[in-house]
């Protein structure tokens, strides 16, 4: 099976390479799909985004300290991020096979709203810590953020499904999709079974992040010690900008998404590859190196030379004494 990029790259003819799909170039940006440019930065982009997506998922596994429910959101929305950059890698250039590429649109369809639905589930959360609400961190609570990130998106699905149906007489014609790398469904399923959904449940995120600065500022004030009150807004700032930089990545990338798949506009396509394809990077980057994950890699390099040492100690201890000279 070949696609525009592997054409490109070992020499493959592509026969329908310069057919227009609903007026617009199969290629999209012609000057980047004949040196394979776009595709090329879509693939390097997209491996280092997988491998800090790698790197991040392991770090919060490996620690206790991380593994906390709030821990656990955030592995879910890295695993479900991960799986969409590694899709869209395999559909980068246009899939010529319509079954494997319809597939892949609806993979991403679902995949994609559900990183959105983790980010809002990981919102409410930090809500309900900064309020303190009880039994925040039971069990059934990660169950019905589960239930919600997971099922929701099926919702969505099912109604790109049905707007796909509709708006195309064949389900099974690529020819409109295969510019975007199959990654979009048709420009109605895109806006009403994607990009509003995307749009409610960012607005959603930020409705509890606000509510998490209002609580926060109001239980800081109540601190009576200087340094407690400072060092606990220190610390709920930093989660706060955390969780709003992460949102306005997923935002905007969702954004250049929709607006390139409705408008056709080969700038805006260029624009969202390139930033698709470094989002896994940055959303990686941006939780493996905030404080509480340092101070953790910091405690444990700690800790290590103080067991070295009571390990020498005690086997000093076992050590028969040395000859008298």
């Amino acid at each position: 099976m070949e696609s525009l990029y592997t054409g490109a790259i070992h020499g493959f003819h592509q026969p329908n390479a310069g057919v227009m799909a609903n007026g617009f170039s199969t290629g999209i940006a012609s000057s980047f799909d004949q040196d394979g440019v776009l595709s090329l930065i879509v693939v390097l982009g997209g491996s280092l985004s997988l491998v800090a997506l790698v790197f991040a998922f392991i770090t919060y596994s490996l620690f206790s300290d991380l593994r906390s429910l709030a821990g656990t959101t955030l592995m879910n929305l890295l695993a479900a991020l991960f799986m969409v950059q590694l899709l869209f890698i395999v559909g980068v250039g246009g899939v010529q096979d319509s079954e494997l590429c319809i597939s892949l649109g609806l993979s991403l369809q679902y995949l994609r709203v559900s990183v959105v639905c983790w980010l809002a589930a990981m919102c409410h959360h930090l809500y309900a810590t900064v309020a303190s609400i009880p039994r925040r961190d039971d069990p059934p609570t990660y169950l019905k953020y589960s239930v919600f990130a997971w099922g929701a998106p099926l919702v969505t699905l099912a109604l790109a499904t049905l707007l796909q149906s509709r708006e195309s007489n064949d389900f099974w014609n690529v020819v409109d999709l295969t510019p975007f790398n199959c990654w979009f469904l048709g420009t109605n399923a895109t806006v009403y079974a994607y990009g509003l959904p995307i749009v409610l449940l960012l607005l959603a995120s930020g409705y509890y992040l606000v509510k998490a600065a209002i609580v926060s500022r109001y239980t800081c004030s109540m601190q009576l010690e200087i340094k407690q009150r400072e060092k606990m807004k220190r610390r709920r700032t930093l989660q706060l900008m955390l969780f709003l930089k992460v949102c306005l990545i997923v935002g905007l990338v969702a954004a250049c998404g929709v607006a390139s798949r409705v408008w056709k506009m080969p700038f805006l396509w260029a624009v969202f590859c390139t930033g698709h394809s470094l989002q896994g990077l940055s959303v990686a980057l941006s939780v493996a190196c905030n404080c509480r994950v340092l101070k953790v890699y910091a405690r444990k390099s700690h800790s290590q030379p103080q067991q070295i040492a009571k390990s020498s100690s005690s086997m000093q201890l076992l050590a028969p004494a040395p000859d008298p000279v």
